[in-house]
């Protein structure tokens, strides 16, 4: 059972998540609060972590709770009231591990076979190697919107 492929292609994602953590830690209170790209800092991380989650879940698995609601958390509503970048650590650790999981149990065969839980969610075919570059790629899309709002007040980003 080769994972070679699947190692290497998990180092994108690793890095995406990585550079999130650490803009939670550094972003300042002002700024987590505030709107940009549209949507309230706080909830584009939150709907980040969310569609983490969204990606690996298997077809009879609950999401993890997340510290606001799944209409907040998917953009289908402006947040409310501020989630807690404490909250929003824990919970993306949650999902973090849940994630490490999901690699851990990909292989390098797996890569190419259609992952039928989320063509089924999303309604159209998608193979587990595009689960992985989809990983990686949404946090860093939605990343580098939060990153701007750390540039807009002159502050340096985590890019």
């Amino acid at each position: 059972m080769s994972r070679e492929t699947v190692l290497a292609s998990q180092g994108p994602f690793d890095r995406a998540y990585s550079l999130l953590a650490e803009y939670i830690d550094i972003c300042p209170e002002n700024i987590w609060a505030e709107k940009n790209g549209g949507w309230l800092v706080w909830q584009q991380i939150a709907h980040t972590v969310m569609a983490m989650d969204f990606f690996v879940c298997g077809e009879n698995e609950q999401f993890l709770p997340a510290p606001c609601d799944v209409d907040t958390a998917m953009l289908k509503v402006q947040g409310g009231a501020v989630i807690g970048k404490s909250a929003m650590k824990t919970y993306s650790a949650e999902v973090k591990a849940k994630v490490d999981v999901w690699f851990q149990q990909l292989t390098d065969a797996d890569l190419p076979l259609p992952n039928v839980v989320l063509t089924k969610k999303i309604g159209r075919a998608l193979s587990y190697i595009a689960v992985v570059v989809m990983l990686a790629a949404h946090t860093n899309y939605h990343l580098g919107s939060c990153d701007a709002a750390l540039r807009n007040h002159d502050l340096p980003g985590v890019f």
